[in-house]
């Protein structure tokens, strides 16, 4: 997997064709994560993105118990539902939610984006956003050790840390 930055966007690219799998960017005040498709995607830990992803997922965190959406954090296993707006009394606007699955595994970490309205509904495209509001200003999900959040946790540990080490390798040429 290949990875290219162009300003805020960091895309993640086959190889081979130069298709891209997914990309993360911050537009206004959500960072998101797209996926072209729900194909599971596996991490191996000659990866760049790997590193970033195995520290966010040794953090422990705490979820509200009374959210629509029932993220949680088990062991080696995150479910994220993305922070967007959605009608708590209306199933259809529940079911067009996209999650996504990380699990992390000793030298891979498997990613899965699942939609349930697609259970129902034959999209055509069958893409994923993926967003996470810092600031607070998301679901609840609070780190028991450090008091952060995920969504702010995701933003410094991975996509942050994954521009940074672009900056730090362009000053170094």
């Amino acid at each position: 997997m290949k990875k290219v930055i162009d300003g805020s966007k960091i895309e993640f690219l086959i190889e081979e064709s130069d298709e891209v799998i997914m990309y993360m960017d911050y537009f206004a005040d959500e960072c998101v994560w797209f996926f072209k498709d729900s194909n599971e995607v596996i991490i191996t830990d000659d990866m760049e993105l790997f590193e970033p992803l195995k520290e966010l997922m040794e953090q422990q965190y705490n979820f509200s118990s009374d959210d629509v959406f029932k993220c949680y954090k088990k062991g080696n296993e995150l479910v994220w539902y993305s922070d967007c707006y959605c009608n708590p009394n209306d199933e259809w606007d529940i079911k067009s939610v996209s999650y996504l699955t990380i699990t992390c595994e000793s030298n891979y970490i498997k990613l899965k984006c699942t939609k349930p309205l697609d259970m129902e509904v034959p999209r055509k495209s069958k893409t994923h956003v993926i967003a996470f509001s810092p600031s607070f200003n998301g679901r609840f999900a609070r780190n028991i050790n450090t008091g952060s959040t995920l969504q702010d946790d995701f933003i410094s540990k991975v996509y942050q840390a994954l521009l940074d080490k672009e900056i730090i390798r362009e000053l170094h040429q």
